[in-house]
């Protein structure tokens, strides 16, 4: 069971059809025969997958428990590919993390890091390629609780994170945190913010807005 999006993967091998769940992750070909599975994840899974760098990220970070994990696949697997319990890599999975992943929000990769915006407002960074921590979790809002459900999206060498309060906490990507600022709409958010072409819609508790730059370049 899961509430996660299936994911599908086209790699250098062929197209794959990834399905999240809280027992396995799976991946199927095309037709539905089953290519490879692992277990280890948390016991509600949310995040949607998604590849880069010729890697395929599945994650899932549930706050009540221990294991939270965030996984980093080669393609060209087959059967069961499962970690040991000592085991943070091996032939098909390039790199793992025990705890390093979030509950409701997906993860980003924008540029060589691998973001992770966490449910109570803290941003962490990591190496896509191999997982190497860059900054451990940073909080995103000093003066509140506000949680964060919506997913971050990324645009001109920022983070974007947009909190259930409606403040958007902009951050500069790299390997060191700096909140640069912060933009309020003064109402719940909870969707993830969609783009297209050259406008954000972001959808409040009872507004649709569309963000772009204007004919004269301002925004």
């Amino acid at each position: 069971s899961n509430w996660a999006t299936p994911y599908v993967w086209q790699n250098e091998n062929r197209a794959e059809i990834v399905t999240p769940g809280r027992s396995k992750v799976r991946s199927y070909d095309l037709t539905g025969r089953l290519l490879w599975e692992f277990g280890g994840m948390s016991s509600i899974v949310i995040p949607t997958p998604f590849s880069q760098f010729g890697l395929l990220f599945v994650c899932s970070g549930y706050v009540g428990d221990k294991i939270r994990p965030v996984f980093a696949i080669r393609p060209g697997a087959s059967g069961d590919i499962s970690l040991k319990d000592d085991e943070v890599a091996s032939r098909f999975i390039a790199w793992s993390q025990k705890t390093a992943a979030p509950y409701n929000p997906s993860p980003l990769i924008y540029g060589d890091y691998f973001y992770v915006l966490f449910d109570f407002g803290f941003l962490s960074c990591h190496d896509a390629r191999t997982g190497k921590e860059i900054y451990p979790k940073q909080r995103l809002n000093t003066d509140g609780t506000s949680g964060f459900t919506a997913s971050p999206w990324a645009y001109g060498g920022k983070i974007f994170c947009l909190s259930e309060d409606g403040d958007a906490f902009v951050v500069e990507a790299g390997p060191t945190y700096k909140l640069s600022g912060r933009n309020s709409l003064d109402e719940l958010c909870m969707a993830t913010p969609a783009i297209a072409g050259d406008s954000l819609i972001i959808r409040t508790a009872s507004r649709l807005y569309r963000i772009a730059a204007s004919s004269g370049g301002r925004k």
